[in-house]
């Protein structure tokens, strides 16, 4: 496969996973400075790595998401656990996974993660249910 085909799946790869909206936004914000570097995601992490078939799509937004709270990096966070619905993650995959994150990465990093995963639900309209205190 050629850089423009590595590219192109890239591109549907990337589509599928995050969504058409902000892969239009990101082509609609190419300039000078940034073409190259966004070419160079489509091209390797979504055209290579995410294209590969040694994991499902959906342990890849897992693991994915996992490493990001992990390093603390917010706005990749945010963009991957919006974006794991699209690979048939669940909230209580999630639930469970920054729970088991937070013996590793720490509480409050898993933390910052839960209040996320909240406000990314609120904004998707998927909201959990309020529990009795009793």
């Amino acid at each position: 496969m050629n850089d423009e085909q590595r590219y192109k799946q890239g591109l549907e790869v990337r589509t599928e996973v995050l969504g058409e909206k902000h892969v239009n936004r990101s082509l609609e914000n190419l300039n000078d400075f940034n073409q190259d570097f966004q070419n160079f995601i489509s091209r390797f992490a979504w055209g290579e790595v995410w294209s590969r078939p040694g994991l499902p799509r959906h342990t890849r937004s897992l693991v994915t998401i996992a490493v990001l709270l992990a390093l603390g990096r917010e706005d990749e966070l945010r963009m991957h656990l919006r974006a794991c619905f699209n690979n048939g993650v669940t909230k209580d995959e999630l639930k469970e996974l920054i729970l088991h994150c937070s013996l590793y990465a720490g509480l409050p990093a898993s933390n910052a993660a839960m209040h996320m995963a909240e406000e990314v639900f609120k904004d998707l309209g998927i909201a959990p249910e309020k529990v009795n205190k009793d």
